[in-house]
């Protein structure tokens, strides 16, 4: 009774596999769709988050939006006043592209070193990762690697935050 289970699940698996077409000449079919593409996203997921984004050019755009949309929020726009946004374009877009896998070394100052004295809220971090989220949303970042950019600088978290 036990094994009985474990041989149908067996045949199922031999049987789906069996039914895969695995070239054209196989005639149309939605599991070869299926197939074919599970395939892409296997080959793309070995690839640096960095080229899965568009290398550069795409960090640089969602980084320049999200500066834009950090300059007038207003639950955070305080804490850019003084700030050259130019020079924090260019970090962020390093910092992003070194973490992502990319070909860019961030020179900048530590986390730490860099916010310290300004007084960072966790509910002024989280506008700005807010603002960062909709920013790669605004130009065309697949939600799943927006997750993946946010889960490389949440460990910056604390290092930020001084209150």
């Amino acid at each position: 009774m036990i094994f009985r289970p474990i041989i149908l699940a067996s045949l199922f698996m031999l049987v789906a596999c069996g039914s895969v077409p695995s070239h054209d000449s196989d005639g149309p079919s939605d599991l070869k769709n299926y197939d074919r593409t599970l395939y892409e996203r296997l080959g793309t997921e070995r690839s640096s988050l960095y080229d899965r984004l568009g290398g550069r050019s795409t960090i640089e755009q969602f980084v320049d939006r999200g500066v834009e949309r950090l300059v007038v929020n207003p639950e955070i726009a305080e804490l850019f006043v003084d700030s050259n946004l130019d020079h924090l374009k260019f970090h962020l877009t390093e910092q992003i592209c070194e973490l992502a896998g990319g070909p860019c070394r961030y020179e900048g100052l530590d986390m730490e070193s860099a916010h310290v004295g300004q007084n960072i809220s966790s509910r002024e971090f989280n506008a700005l990762v807010e603002d960062f989220q909709l920013a790669m949303r605004e130009t065309g970042v697949p939600y799943r690697l927006e997750n993946q950019v946010i889960a490389l600088l949440a460990p910056m978290k604390p290092a930020m935050l001084h209150r």
